[in-house]
């Protein structure tokens, strides 16, 4: 019996203590950095463009040490002109909380309030008269009232776009 369980003990522990050889050897290196086919690979490079200077990315950092303050869901609002859609913005907000409010019940409903945040700009134009970017005024008012309706009158201190995306159809 001892040798049969010292059998299956050795199977099971084979490949455990096989693993660490394993992963000290490590595939040659190739000098042209591909498969042979041209000097293609399967890397993917991956660009991130971050809109804004530097100065904004400071003050983009005070501001997320705001304890009653936290960022929604992107909100993505139409833009037209003349009653015909010209494209979309997609818009980061940032809402504080009132004083006396608790941020984590608000935090917890975001997602009913992205869902508010959306159907207002849809009752409501959000975009500039020309249709091709968006009126900052006029969507944080839509929103910050959007908001208020939804959470209370006073849970919400105030409401700031953070970021704002446009994307308009090209004819």
């Amino acid at each position: 019996m001892r040798i049969l369980f010292a059998l299956l003990l050795s199977l099971l522990l084979s490949p455990v203590l096989s693993a660490p050889v394993l992963a000290a050897a490590s595939p040659p290196a190739e000098s042209e950095g591909g498969s042979g086919e041209g000097g293609r690979s399967n890397r993917i490079l991956t660009l991130f463009n971050l809109a804004g200077s530097e100065d904004e990315d400071e003050a983009e950092e005070d501001d997320s040490d705001d304890p009653r303050a936290f960022t929604m869901p992107t909100v993505v609002a139409p833009l037209s002109r003349d009653g015909r859609l010209t494209g979309y913005a997609y818009v980061q907000l940032r809402v504080r909380v009132a004083d006396g409010q608790n941020i984590w019940d608000v935090r917890e409903a975001a997602h009913y309030a992205l869902d508010a945040a959306v159907r207002a700009c849809y009752r409501n134009s959000v975009s500039n008269d020309e249709g091709t970017d968006l009126d900052p005024e006029r969507a944080v008012r839509v929103w910050e009232a959007a908001l208020r309706e939804h959470y209370g009158q006073r849970a919400i201190d105030h409401v700031e776009i953070r970021q704002a995306d446009t994307r308009i159809f090209r004819r």
